[in-house]
């Protein structure tokens, strides 16, 4: 039981890390961006925060014992 909060809460932190990066770069994108920005940054963006949700509902499964 201890083992799986302890894991619930390494991976709510890896979420917050995913959220902190996407919101990162997508700042860098608006700042930086030029014609040679790839075309597919916002599919990465997107599929970032995709996973950062997927990452915290899990993590929020396995701290709370939902699973």
């Amino acid at each position: 039981m201890l083992t799986l909060k302890l894991i619930g809460i390494a991976v709510i932190l890896l979420a917050c890390w995913q959220f902190y990066a996407v919101r990162k770069s997508f700042l860098n994108l608006k700042n930086n961006a030029n014609q040679g920005t790839s075309v597919f940054i916002g599919f990465a963006l997107w599929s970032g925060l995709f996973f950062g949700i997927i990452l915290l509902v899990v993590g929020l499964g396995a701290l709370f014992s939902w699973f």
